[in-house]
């Protein structure tokens, strides 16, 4: 059965974060975390020893680069194998495991927010990606600022791949990747084949994983936010601090502020 159409299926992203999550995604490195976290301090605009929370922290590359950057650090993702390898890796800053539609924090408690990477959108209800965005709202103290870092639709459909293929500790991974404009949303399947041995056999069966968003465009997003009572100040292209181009622009960085 169709896992779109199965009540009882279970969520694409209860599955696609485990351990192998990072091999897949492994160039996004250290290296890039200390070019961009500068940008992010400077766009959260909050001082030294305050607390950030990194809303889908997965293994904590970021919580880490803020934390190095002087502030205090608390981040939330639903994977416990990411989860462990951030605590492994950093254990002065604090990691739980939680849904982002019901953030374990203190109303007004945190002094900025970041979510990277595009770990948003991912119901299909687009009521529930609403109710993160509230959360977010919540949880931060009046002036505090969130930076959301999603893809830039206009680019990433002009710029889609539908299939590519490439190694990865010698399996074969194979991404096929659509936009479905009825259900505005970009999904990638990922079917990884397992190398063969010596009799030509496979030594696992193929697994197969599923990644799909909801294809918001910017004004889409902004809309959320305002939605949410929070008003953008910012907006960028990279997570360096490139201006934004709808055009042009690989990804779509909005900085919003919690009144008051």
């Amino acid at each position: 059965m169709n896992a779109a159409h199965d009540s009882n299926a279970t969520p694409w992203y209860i599955e696609a974060f485990g351990r192998d999550y990072l091999e897949r995604y492994a160039h996004r490195n250290e290296k890039s975390v200390r070019k961009e976290v500068p940008f992010l301090a400077e766009a959260l605009n909050a001082a030294p020893g305050v607390t950030i929370l990194d809303l889908c922290c997965g293994a904590g590359r970021y919580a880490r680069g803020l934390r190095e950057a002087g502030f205090r650090v608390v981040g939330l993702d639903l994977s416990a194998d990411l989860l462990e390898r951030a605590r492994k890796a950093d254990p002065h800053s604090a990691y739980h495991r939680a849904d982002m539609r019901r953030l374990p924090l203190l109303s007004s408690s945190v002094d900025g927010a970041v979510n990277l990477f595009t770990s948003f959108g991912y119901f299909e209800d687009d009521a529930e990606n609403a109710r993160v965005i509230r959360e977010v709202f919540r949880v931060l103290r009046p002036g505090a600022r969130f930076l959301l870092d999603f893809f830039n639709l206009r680019t990433t459909l002009a710029e889609l791949v539908p299939e590519s293929k490439r190694q990865i500790n010698g399996e074969t991974m194979i991404e096929t990747r659509r936009h479905d404009p009825a259900k505005r949303r970009l999904t990638k399947e990922i079917r990884i084949e397992a190398s063969k041995g010596a009799k030509g056999k496979a030594k696992r069966p193929p697994k197969v994983l599923t990644e799909s968003v909801r294809a918001y465009s910017p004004a889409e997003l902004e809309a959320l936010l305002l939605g949410a009572g929070l008003e953008v100040t910012g907006r960028y292209g990279t997570l360096e601090g490139a201006p934004f181009d709808e055009t042009a622009s690989p990804r779509c960085v909005l900085v919003s502020r919690k009144d008051g």
